[in-house]
Parts: C-alpha cells; sequence; structure tokens
C-alpha cells in the first residue's frame, strides 16, 4: 500500500469520531483544499455552521486540517488522496 493512502485511511477513520456539523467542515475543505482563515470562517457561517472557528480547531487537533499562516488546509495526505484518486469517497463517506 502507498504511504499517502495508508496515511490518508488513518485520517480517514477519525470521521466516525466527527460530529454533523464538523463533516460538513471537513467537506468544506475537500472543496476547497486550502482557505484563509477570515474567507473560511465567513463562508461556514454563510452555510449554518455556527462555531467554525472551534470545528476548525478540532479538526487541525485531529490532523484532518493544517493550520498555516493565517489560513487553513486540508492535511497533506488527504491532499494528495484527493490528488489520486478524487474526492467523491471521501465527500460520500462525511455525507453520513
Amino acid at each position: 500500500m502507498e504511504k499517502y493512502l495508508a496515511e490518508a485511511s488513518k485520517l480517514l477513520e477519525k470521521v466516525r469520531e466527527l460530529t454533523r456539523e464538523e463533516k460538513r467542515i471537513l467537506a468544506y475543505f475537500v472543496e476547497n483544499i486550502s482557505v484563509g482563515e477570515l474567507r473560511a470562517v465567513k463562508e461556514l457561517k454563510q452555510m449554518g455552521i455556527g462555531d467554525p472557528q472551534t470545528g476548525i480547531r478540532k479538526l487541525v487537533t485531529l490532523g484532518l486540517l493544517e493550520e498555516g499562516r493565517e489560513s487553513y488546509s486540508l492535511a497533506k495526505p488527504l491532499r494528495t488522496y484527493i490528488a489520486k484518486r478524487g474526492k467523491t469517497q471521501i465527500l460520500n463517506m462525511l455525507a453520513t
């Protein structure tokens, strides 16, 4: 098994622990990959997420997102997974 696939699989196992709102936040980043902090918070609030910052912090803590300089990105193994296999399977997992 390729390294990125093993790492992505370990990260995706954590999706089971997420609340519905946290899954929606992660789906947002699957669609957008990397977003500035202010834009992400604004757009997530427009999507009806009550407290985007708390959800984002939890996803960073779980390793599903990475925090950059005033931005957030999907974790590297997940970015690689999407580049090689597409995002459909991840989005289907988050829709449940």
